[in-house]
């Protein structure tokens, strides 16, 4: 009778899923009351589209404490259970936790790159924005390069800055970065993840948010709507009429709101799923199917001129705000 197979040598293991987690870091995991809108000061007058917000964040949270505990190739099997629609926000969570970790150990990205090439090379635009929210724990300059970050997908690690200063900081936070000067050029990114964050802070109600944005300076209204129209889609929580109304309350940055549904759509696509709320959000708020809005940013990166420039970023934006424009 054949013996057991005997066990891969750990170094391969190892080497197969990425760097284990070191034993500190489980001090940094969070609790899962952080998620709670009570918690956080957010309004709750809304239950419905709070159950909905506060599930995302617990399921970030699950990333998070996940990819915290384990190696980032280990990070799939421990994930494999959350509803599809969920695990974009774990894998979130999982970059920011990769992100913090290689900042604070000093790895030279070696977990974010491992997590993006093995289970969360489906989930990239999420993973990237996670990142992002690591750098308002722990500042990293030139986070883009010594992380392993795409030179495209890169900028998106400035949305994750963005959301986390609105997430954390709640409605006292936005109105301090409404009265700020002039952003930065890297502003632009941050005011488009601050937007999204909106989403949660004024609880995916429609006037909230409009009133909110209009408290903002003339030439960061069209980042914050764009924000507002990638939470809107990829999270959900708002009913057709709230949709609607979102559209309408737009008013002449409707083309940026379209653009961050086509955002939203297209990291749905590439997750494998691209559930309800998210084709009747792009049906109601761009006015096409989801397929298409997705199909506009993959068309627009072609055009690009590949430099992963912020300015590339920002053409990226405006091609696909074109697209929609053209579309009505």
């Amino acid at each position: 009778m054949p013996g057991k197979p005997s066990a891969p040598p750990r170094s391969r293991t190892r080497a197969r899923q990425g760097p284990a987690a070191p034993r500190w870091a489980r001090r940094l995991c969070l609790r899962e009351e952080t998620a709670d809108f009570v918690v956080r000061g957010f309004p709750c007058d809304r239950p419905e589209s709070r159950l909905v917000l506060e599930r995302h964040g617990r399921s970030f949270l699950t990333g998070f404490n996940t990819a915290l505990t384990a190696a980032p190739g280990a990070v799939q099997e421990r994930l494999t259970d959350l509803d599809p629609v969920e695990r974009g926000f774990a894998y979130e969570g999982a970059g920011m936790a990769c992100a913090l970790l290689d900042t604070l150990a000093l790895t030279g990205g070696r977990r974010v790159r491992a997590l993006l090439r093995g289970p969360g090379r489906d989930y990239v635009h999420l993973v990237h924005v996670g990142a992002g929210w690591a750098l308002a724990k722990a500042p990293l300059p030139g986070a883009r390069r010594l992380l392993g970050l795409d030179p495209l997908l890169g900028w998106l690690a400035l949305d994750g800055l963005g959301f986390s200063y609105g997430y954390f900081g709640g409605r006292t936070a936005v109105a301090r970065i409404a009265r700020k000067g002039p952003p930065r050029p890297g502003g632009t990114v941050r005011h488009q993840g601050l937007g999204r964050s909106l989403w949660f802070v004024e609880a995916a109600d429609p006037d909230r948010i409009a009133g909110t944005i209009t408290g903002f300076p003339e030439d960061r209204r069209s980042h914050l709507w764009s924000g507002v129209g990638l939470a809107a889609c990829y999270a959900g929580g708002a009913a057709d009429s709230e949709l609607d109304r979102l559209r309408e309350r737009s008013g002449p940055y409707w083309q940026h709101l379209a653009q961050g549904a086509a955002f939203a759509a297209e990291a749905r696509r590439r997750g494998g799923h691209i559930p309800e709320h998210t084709h009747r959000g792009v049906l109601r708020l761009v006015g096409v199917d989801a397929v298409t809005a997705a199909g506009w940013t993959l068309d627009a990166e072609q055009r690009l001129r590949g430099d992963g420039s912020l300015g590339d970023f920002l053409a990226w934006r405006a091609l696909i705000s074109g697209s929609a424009l053209a579309s009505r």
